[in-house]
């Protein structure tokens, strides 16, 4: 054998044995067979604790939405024939992040894909789902990035799903009009669950016991879900965590916002000179390559990164296929009142915007200058005629700012509770009462709960807040208590004693309830989870915001149960929209 001869197998013999490993390491637990045929080849992985766990990554839900298929519903992905590797992540769907401020495109258009991870070895018994929808305004974000990793929850016996779905325009782009009606992205996720109907059962899944969770707009499609028919049967229990269908980022655009946003994207990328006519408008939009069209994003907003999402839901014109044909103030009682319902919001949602407003002096300046133009375009009532935007403004004036527009770093309270609570708070609020007016037996159990913990690390680092500065309770906290994700973004922080335990058990009752609708029991000495009986409700306090030694043998209860959830701020909302004009009120589609 020559020199050349023998240095070449050298460099190929770790390739072969690599390769003849791999094959031998596929052990038959992680071949799947789906009911279409086709094989899926997944992965073993480790939980944070060491547990042993099947991962099926990237798999293919749904047709790659390109070409013609670009701004239609999503066409189920029919299946192969023999075997498909299924070990890492697919691309994220093709998105720009205005929370990270700033000018970055990421991601595929290709992106219709899921995870699904499973306890190996799978118990005989079939276990209960719980699918994942990720926030980020259906504008960014993921649910199959390590973000969202099963570190954590396959610590349980659970199947956890998490997938992707359009976003942005180019999976809310509608026209409102049968050419492109919209809401392409919630109908992604209408397909998830469809396919976790059809598949699950391959991989130890009951599809007979699905949980849909998410936070944020994940959150309010959670509520969307619990009321299109579309949906009915195919999720069995919700967790809406900090998003409902009436926060007014979340509500249907108002008739004909939908279409000119549309218009406008159009002559953004000039497409727009066939005048009225959609379908050679939507071909030529086709035609553009998808960046161009997510640039377009930034060119919605009227002052910083508002209006929150200038692409949400619509209410589309009656059709076949059809997700939301009727506003949801205006529907009779969903479906989703006969499933059980946890639901809840962070103590500070609104660091989600102060963060950034406390730490770059000159987006305050903007704001306090121009409060009374800028606030109804944060808060989603710029909708209204310009005396009764004003009327809006004074009354939250006089409730929040008594002592005048003073707020800094050190005395941001009442600034930081008016964006929680016209963001947040004031719908979520809005949809218990909702559910509990109804009385009837066949309302399910809800379960309500107030994270208001103070952790190693704030999300609020995320949105322009300073390091090392606590602010409170920031909008997503509690996700890092669920997933991995401070492996990522809080690299440098070190969990205290109450942050494990706190992991612990909101692991158990996100787990518990996705097992039979009752989060309760948690093993310890902590006091019962009550439902939520009739308004005002009871609630659970998740966490504590005291600052303990970590070598201290002090205990503090991170579950509490207290009565009327921040009632005096949800009781101003409730009266403000009652002192709108009569001719406004009932105009059910107002956000206020």
């Amino acid at each position: 054998m020559t020199i050349i001869s023998r240095m070449l197998l050298l460099w190929l013999l770790p390739a072969i044995l690599l390769g003849s490993e791999t094959e031998a390491r596929a052990s038959q637990g992680l071949h799947v067979q789906l009911p279409h045929g086709g094989w899926l080849i997944g992965r073993h992985r480790t939980t944070h604790n060491g547990r042993h766990m099947r991962a099926f990554m990237g798999v293919p839900y749904a047709l790659p939405p390109l070409g013609e298929l670009r701004f239609r519903p999503p066409i189920a992905q029919p299946g192969w024939q023999g075997e498909r590797l299924a070990v890492k992540d697919a691309p994220i769907c093709m998105q720009r992040d205005p929370f990270r401020r700033d000018m970055l495109i990421e991601g595929s258009e290709d992106c219709l894909y899921l995870n699904v991870y499973t306890p190996d070895p799978v118990p005989a018994k079939l276990l209960p789902v719980m699918v994942w929808f990720h926030g980020g305004g259906w504008q960014c974000g993921s649910g199959i990035s390590s973000f969202y990793g099963p570190d954590f929850l396959l610590d349980h016996n659970i199947v956890l799903v998490s997938a992707n779905f359009r976003l942005g325009p180019l999976g809310f782009l509608s026209t409102e009009t049968l050419d492109c009606p919209g809401n392409n992205g919630l109908k992604d996720q209408l397909q998830v669950l469809r396919w976790i109907r059809d598949n699950v059962a391959a991989f130890g899944g009951d599809p007979e016991s699905v949980t849909v969770f998410g936070e944020s707009a994940g959150g309010a499609s959670v509520t969307y879900h619990m009321l299109s028919e579309q949906s009915r049967g195919l999720l069995h229990r919700g967790i809406a965590q900090s998003g409902t269908y009436y926060n007014p980022w979340a509500q249907p655009a108002h008739k004909n916002v939908a279409a000119a946003r549309a218009e406008k994207l159009t002559k953004l990328v000039d497409c727009h000179e066939a005048g009225d006519n959609w379908a050679a408008k939507l071909q030529c939009l086709r035609s553009k390559p998808a960046d161009q069209i997510v640039a377009t994003l930034y060119d919605m907003f009227l002052w910083d990164f508002d209006p929150m999402i200038p692409f949400p839901p619509v209410i589309e014109p009656e059709h076949d296929g059809a997700f939301l044909t009727v506003l949801p103030r205006e529907a009779p009682a969903p479906h989703g009142q006969q499933l059980p319902l946890m639901l809840g919001v962070t103590s500070e949602e609104g660091l989600l915007k102060t963060a950034a407003l406390l730490n770059l002096p000159q987006l305050m300046a903007e704001f306090k200058s121009g409060f009374g133009q800028l606030l109804p375009v944060v808060l989603n009532y710029d909708h209204h005629g310009e005396e009764t935007q004003q009327q809006i403004t004074q009354h939250i004036e006089s409730f929040y700012f008594k002592a005048g527009h003073n707020y800094d770093k050190s005395n941001h309270q009442n600034l930081t509770d008016l964006i929680s609570d016209g963001w947040f708070v004031a719908g979520v609020d809005e949809y218990l009462q909702m559910r509990l007016a109804d009385k009837q037996p066949s309302v399910a159990a809800t379960y309500v709960y107030l994270f208001d913990h103070k952790g190693a690390a704030s999300f609020s680092e995320i949105f322009k807040g300073e390091r090392n500065e606590f602010y409170g309770a920031c909008h997503a906290e509690e996700l890092q208590y669920l997933f991995p994700i401070g492996r990522e973004l809080f690299v440098s922080a070190v969990p205290t004693r109450q942050d494990l335990q706190l992991r612990e058990l909101m692991l158990r009752l996100w787990v518990n309830f996705a097992s039979s609708g009752d989060p309760n029991p948690v093993p310890g000495n902590l006091p019962s989870w009550l439902p939520a009986t009739s308004y005002p409700v009871d609630y659970a306090r998740l966490g504590t915001k005291l600052d303990l030694d970590k070598d201290s043998e002090d205990s503090v209860d991170l579950l509490r149960m207290e009565a009327a959830l921040l009632q005096p701020r949800v009781d101003f909302w409730r009266q403000l929209k009652a002192h709108l004009p009569a001719q406004q009120r009932t105009h059910k589609h107002s956000e206020l």
